[in-house]
């Protein structure tokens, strides 16, 4: 299993302390870099910057396809994937785009054929048609808010599919959310807020985690306005203070990961600090 990080712009960063911070996470071992993006340009710049700053591979996990027709994509994964010589891989999911399997056979048919030559294209995808379509005709998978359980549920579906279809099965790759504090109670709110983002948001997230089992749970967070469990926490990601992190995180890794990403989360906007504690927590192992 290979180790990346995750830094999102709502971290709040400066500018100057992110580039840092992408280079201490190549030194601690991390075999790729990632970014989350939005409609428009701004992550692929961001993945050129870090590849150039510390020589890492990088990756967008994941464009919406909603958002923008696949030519605009494709234009800027051919840019970043030339200007990386070959070290990007390219995440696009459906976003809020309607009947999200049948559209998204088309756009990537058509992403494939405007980036024959270009980077891998990773599909995001959670429950089963989504995950039979990735093993179909993807070269990666991005799983999202996975309990280890259900990371393994979904390999399987995914390499009975790409059997199926007579293909090589594709990287399985997921954000892991992660957050170290010194306050591990701060540390398991901040991972809860933005796991319920999810879990009480788009309809494709909430089958996802009642998939889980959490459907009793979430309707009582929503009646009763209460914290969720440790059980929703653990499926969710890893938290807590210095120490009792990378045991959650590698519980999670070890449901069937290829890709492991310690997607940082803070509670305190613009420290470097809290973004440096989780890198360190969950620094790769020496081989």
């Amino acid at each position: 299993m290979r180790v990346g990080f995750s830094l999102d712009p709502r971290l709040e960063l400066d500018p100057g302390d992110e580039l840092a911070l992408v280079k201490r996470g190549a030194e601690l071992g991390y075999a790729s870099a990632w970014t989350p993006a939005g409609p428009d340009a701004a992550a692929f710049d961001r993945c050129q910057r870090w590849h150039e700053a510390a020589g890492l591979p990088v990756g967008i996990a994941v464009v919406p396809a909603a958002g923008q027709p696949p030519g605009f994509y494709a234009e800027h994964a051919r840019r970043v994937h030339e200007a990386t010589g070959g070290n990007f891989i390219f995440g696009v999911g459906s976003g809020h785009m309607e009947q999200a399997a049948q559209g998204m056979q088309a756009y990537l048919g058509e992403l494939r054929s405007l980036l024959p030559d270009g980077p891998p294209l990773y599909l995001a995808a959670l429950g089963p048609r989504m995950l039979r379509l990735a093993g179909e005709q993807a070269a990666g998978v991005s799983l999202n808010w996975c309990s280890a359980e259900m990371v393994a549920w979904s390999r399987e579906r995914v390499e009975a599919a790409a059997g199926q279809a007579g293909r090589e099965a594709p990287v399985i790759a997921m954000y892991i959310r992660t957050c170290v504090d010194p306050d591990p109670d701060l540390a398991r709110g901040t991972l809860g807020r933005a796991a319920l983002v999810y879990a009480l948001g788009p309809p494709a997230y909430r089958r996802h985690f009642e998939r889980m089992g959490f459907a009793e749970e979430l309707a009582a967070i929503e009646r009763d306005r209460r914290e969720p469990s440790a059980e929703l926490l653990h499926a969710s990601g890893a938290a807590g203070a210095p120490g009792e992190v990378r045991a959650q995180f590698e519980a999670i890794a070890a449901g069937g990961l290829d890709v492991a990403i310690v997607r940082v989360l803070s509670p305190r906007p613009g420290d470097p600090e809290s973004v440096l504690r989780a890198l360190e927590e969950c620094r790769p192992s020496s081989p």
